[in-house]
């Protein structure tokens, strides 16, 4: 039987030009990847230097919030949203003496049927684009993208245990990004817990995203930079 010959496995071209047609590829393809981690670095440098430029943006706009209790009329930013929301009791007494914070927001109660839950009614405070839109108790996605997703509620109540479930609903599926779970005093005085979350995600368009409080009628804060939630595109 005929050996194999290894002629049909080399490269073309005499014997004494091989080394160079090696070395031209391997040569190709370190100068690819040099260019390629040198444009990934500078990438990486403008998004971080964007991302601290945002967050200056976000300090300053929660510093304003802590001094004034109230939204920013520009409305420049990226979404940041707040919660309002209080049971028909609290309400009563707020439409007594704080008429300025009620028309900044649908203040009401809403329970799920047959679950014993407080679902989070949210509007725009600070915003820029139109990637998110807040639709009552749940947010939706219209710019699809990675998000870097933060929440926090600020708890003044004496169940045991509080806490809130982020989730997202689209695509025929419905999950959990991020739950958090905080042990409360049963002193109503010292009764103050916030729980706060954060992660990335890569948000599709047409998600629907929600916050859920466990628990029925739960006791929350009403202040913008006590019960938030924010969403900065990367």
């Amino acid at each position: 039987m005929p050996a194999s010959s290894p002629s049909l496995l080399a490269p073309k071209g005499p014997p004494g030009d091989m080394r160079g047609q090696v070395r031209e590829p391997a040569l190709s393809v370190a100068l690819w990847l040099s260019w390629g981690a040198a444009l990934g670095a500078v990438a990486c440098a403008m998004a971080l230097l964007n991302q601290q430029t945002e967050l200056q943006t976000l300090r300053r706009e929660v510093t304003r919030l802590q001094r004034t209790g109230g939204p920013s009329e520009k409305g420049e930013g990226y979404p940041w949203l707040s919660f309002q929301k209080q049971s028909p009791d609290s309400l009563e007494a707020q439409e007594n003496g704080e008429r300025s914070r009620r028309r900044r927001a649908v203040l009401t109660h809403k329970q799920k049927k047959d679950s014993d839950v407080t679902e989070v009614m949210w509007q725009p405070v600070l915003k820029r684009g139109r990637g998110l839109e807040a639709q009552g108790y749940v947010v939706r996605v219209w710019d699809a993208g990675v998000y870097l997703l933060y929440s926090q509620v600020l708890f003044h109540d004496v169940t045991f245990t509080m806490g809130q479930v982020v989730s997202r609903e689209g695509q025929g599926r419905q999950e959990t990004l991020f739950r958090c779970i905080r042990s409360m005093p049963s002193n109503p005085d010292w009764a103050y817990n916030s729980c706060y979350s954060a992660g990335v995600f890569h948000l599709h368009q047409g998600d629907i995203l929600s916050v859920i409080i466990p628990r029925a009628r739960a006791k929350l804060s009403l202040s913008p930079h006590g019960t938030f939630l924010g969403f900065v595109k990367l």
